[in-house]
C-alpha cells in the first residue's frame, strides 16, 4: 500500500490523533459513540463500531467521572455479551446514558 503524506498550510482543525482515529474508524467523541451505540442496538453486532469506546470514556472521566465509570462498567458487559439480544439491550441502555 502506498501512503502519501501531504504537508501544507491548513486550518489545523484536526489534530493528528483525530485524523488517525478517523482513518481507523475509531469513535472519538460521546456524540459519535452514541450514534454507534444506537446502530449496535439495532443490529446486535458490534464489529468495528466499538473501536475507541474505551478511550472516549477515559476522556469523559475528565469532565464527568461518575458517568464515565458507569459507562465503562456497561462497556465491560457489552464486550462480554454472548447473544445479539444482550448486545442490543446493553447498547440501548448505554446510548440512553449519553
Amino acid at each position: 500500500m502506498l501512503t502519501l503524506i501531504c504537508v501544507g498550510c491548513g486550518s489545523g482543525a484536526d489534530t493528528e490523533a483525530e485524523q488517525a482515529a478517523a482513518e481507523r474508524n475509531d469513535v472519538t467523541s460521546t456524540d459519535a459513540m452514541k450514534t454507534s451505540l444506537e446502530s449496535i442496538a439495532q443490529t446486535g453486532e458490534m464489529g468495528s463500531a466499538a473501536m475507541g469506546f474505551r478511550e472516549t470514556l477515559e476522556d469523559l472521566k475528565k469532565t464527568d467521572a461518575a458517568k464515565a465509570d458507569q459507562l465503562l462498567s456497561d462497556l465491560d458487559k457489552l464486550e462480554a455479551a454472548s447473544t445479539p439480544a444482550a448486545t442490543k439491550k446493553i447498547a440501548k441502555e448505554m446510548a440512553g446514558k449519553l
